[in-house]
């Protein structure tokens, strides 16, 4: 009975294990459209943590809980997750890795989010309140309080959009809608 009983404690003890394991990711070297993530969200500003956090959200998971930078001083290019800026230079800094935590219920995650029947307009109003508002508004739509992260499509003109405060439908070049929209 004892051996059944100390199987039984080492078989759930490895379960455990694999399922605390599933609840976080490390990325080494993370990179953000094809170059390495730099070590502020903005220029300058929001460093460390608060790119991490982004960065995890970005991958769907709640936030960051261990990071590094990179040495400084080499020659690099990087990318502003905040901002989608490049810095190139000794004096950009990248993060060395990113261990992300909490995977993100997929009730909660809507890749290319469609407003009826077209997909979502970053702009809450026809060329305003763009960004988190709109994202905001659609997570309230679908009964939750807010956005925790929305991701823009790189570049303009993918598809017509709806924009969600008055309904117009943009067909242009230059209309942008939503990659993914995270609500919380």
């Amino acid at each position: 009975m004892k051996f059944l009983s100390a199987m039984l404690i080492s078989v759930l003890s490895l379960w455990f294990a694999e399922s605390a394991v599933a609840q976080s990711w490390t990325y080494n070297n993370p990179k953000y459209r094809g170059d390495s993530l730099d070590w502020c969200l903005t220029w300058g500003t929001n460093c460390g943590k608060p790119a991490a956090d982004t960065f995890c959200n970005r991958n769907r998971y709640s936030n960051a809980s261990v990071f590094s930078a990179q040495v400084p001083g080499q020659l690099r290019t990087t990318r502003l997750i905040g901002t989608n800026q490049v810095c190139t230079g000794t004096f950009c800094a990248a993060f060395a890795h990113i261990t992300c935590e909490n995977p993100i219920p997929s009730s909660r995650i809507f890749a290319n989010p469609v407003w009826k029947e077209f997909r979502l307009d970053v702009c809450a109003q026809w060329g305003a309140n763009c960004g988190k508002p709109a994202a905001d508004a659609f997570c309230r739509s679908k009964g939750y309080s807010d956005s925790l992260h929305a991701q823009a499509d790189a570049q303009p003109g993918y598809a017509s959009t709806r924009v969600i405060g008055t309904d117009q439908i943009c067909n242009g070049s230059f209309c942008t809608g939503f990659q993914q929209i995270i609500c919380q």
